[in-house]
C-alpha cells in the first residue's frame, strides 16, 4: 500500500482548492437533482477528497497512487479527532464548514 509522502506545506495551494471547492459546490445548486442526482453524488464526492486532499498538504503530505483515497480517510480518522473515519465516509460538505486553520489542516 502506498504511503504518505512528506511535503513542504502549501498553504497557497490549499487555499486555493478551498476555492474550487466553494466554486464546485455553487455549481452543484445549478445541477437539475431530479436528473442528475448521481452527477451531483460524484461532484461532493470530489469535493469531500480534495478538502481532505487540502488538509494533508497543510499538515505537510500528500498520497498518490493506488491506495491515495484510502490513505486521506486514514490519515483524517487518525489526525483529525472531530470527525471519524465513518463521518468522513459518509459526510456531506456544506461551504461554511470548511476553514484553513492557522497552524495546520485540522
Amino acid at each position: 500500500m502506498d504511503e504518505l509522502i512528506r511535503v513542504t506545506p502549501d498553504r497557497e495551494k490549499a487555499k486555493s482548492m478551498a476555492k474550487m471547492v466553494e466554486i464546485t459546490l455553487e455549481m452543484i445548486k445549478t445541477i437539475n437533482a431530479e436528473r442528475f442526482s448521481s452527477n451531483i453524488v460524484k461532484e461532493y464526492y470530489d469535493v469531500i477528497r480534495e478538502l481532505m486532499t487540502a488538509i494533508l498538504l497543510l499538515d505537510g503530505y500528500k498520497t498518490q497512487g493506488e491506495g491515495a483515497h484510502k490513505k486521506l480517510i486514514e490519515y483524517m480518522e487518525k489526525n483529525c479527532r472531530q470527525l471519524t473515519g465513518r463521518e468522513i465516509s459518509h459526510s456531506t460538505v456544506f461551504k461554511n464548514e470548511f476553514h484553513l486553520s492557522s497552524d495546520g489542516g485540522c
